[in-house]
């Protein structure tokens, strides 16, 4: 289970050293028009999907074994995790990026986020999910009727590559500040990566995760929501059924602070009242809406999408538009 917690150092590193947030690449497809935007967030599932059905066909990660979903209940918990999103200015990956580096924030919406999970999945909103649960059930075995999909994952991520090196090579800075450091460490510590580059490197470290994961004997990849909830049942019930994804949030966590500590960024960021309700309130809606989408924008929107899930596309596209319309509705008032 080292593994997952090795992954997540190496994800919170490529996250915080490329600054890129999914929620964020989402939103700026609404907020500045930047469509170009839903271009890296399908390569980074092209990139994955492709390397984890070539690894499907040596034999080396079983088959995924995906159940019918309900349909109602994963379209309304993803669109109020979208909007929540908004509300705490990005997912709960960026969350835990955001506890990382020292702010604030993100450590108060780390803790809203699993008592909001808690709350929908074990307490007392658990009847409500469980009769969402219960409605509208679909099957999900597409995945069983696309033949050869890392040949079809393969055409769709080569012309990506492309247009995505040509958007790179017109779109470089035109200035660029002072270099502190030199060599591997202004690499390391220093250089923004461009998000080309991190979305294609995130692609490959997500289906390692299903390699590693299923050497554990958890046939899965990257997810957050319920390796979440099991650290809160480690302080709320003294329950200590971790495993790989477990140490793979946490993993998130540390490679976020060791970015921020080794480039001198870490530090204690304070907030305001009002960004404070705003962050409680988002994070709880997150919490809530992963749970009754069976996954976040992680979980589903580019870790189930990769294994060709319907309840995953699904999923993203209602995240999605929750983004859209959280940021129509709380960041383009004055303009529209």
């Amino acid at each position: 289970m080292i593994s997952g917690l090795v992954i997540g150092i190496i994800f919170g590193f490529f996250l915080k050293r490329g600054r890129f947030c999914p929620t964020g690449t989402i939103r700026d497809v609404r907020l500045e028009g930047y469509t170009y935007n839903l271009l890296l967030i399908l390569a980074l599932i092209a990139t994955e999907g492709l390397l984890y059905h070539l690894m499907i066909s040596a034999g080396l990660v079983p088959m995924p074994k995906l159940k019918g979903f309900p349909l109602i209940s994963v379209i309304t918990g993803s669109f109020i995790f979208g909007f929540g999103a908004i509300l705490t200015n990005g997912c709960i990956v960026s969350t835990l990026v955001k506890t990382g580096d020292g702010r604030i924030t993100g450590i108060i919406s780390a803790i809203t986020f699993m008592i909001g999970a808690a709350f929908a999945k074990q307490g007392a909103l658990k009847p409500v999910t469980q009769a969402l649960a219960s409605k509208a059930l679909v099957n999900d075995t597409l995945y069983q009727n696309i033949p050869a999909p890392a040949g079809i994952f393969a055409a769709i991520a080569i012309p990506l590559y492309i247009v995505m090196f040509r958007y790179y090579k017109t779109h470089k800075p035109k200035f660029s500040l002072p270099k502190q450091y030199s060599g591997l460490r202004h690499l390391l510590c220093e250089k923004i990566w461009p998000k080309e580059i991190i979305v294609v490197l995130c692609g490959i470290l997500m289906a390692a995760g299903f390699y590693f994961s299923n050497r554990t004997g958890r046939n899965g990849g990257f997810g957050i929501t319920t390796p979440l909830l099991s650290w809160f049942n480690v302080i709320a019930n003294n329950n200590y059924s971790l495993n790989w994804a477990s140490m793979l949030v946490v993993g998130i966590i540390l490679g976020s602070f060791i970015t921020a500590f080794i480039s001198g960024e870490f530090t204690l960021v304070g907030t305001n009242a009002i960004t404070v309700v705003k962050t409680m309130v988002g994070s709880i809606m997150m919490g809530i809406g992963a749970v009754w989408a069976q996954g976040c924008l992680i979980g589903n929107g580019l870790t189930g999408t990769a294994q060709l899930s319907v309840r995953a596309w699904t999923g993203l596209l209602f995240i999605s538009l929750g983004i859209w319309t959280g940021t129509q509705l709380l960041l383009m008032r004055k303009d529209a």
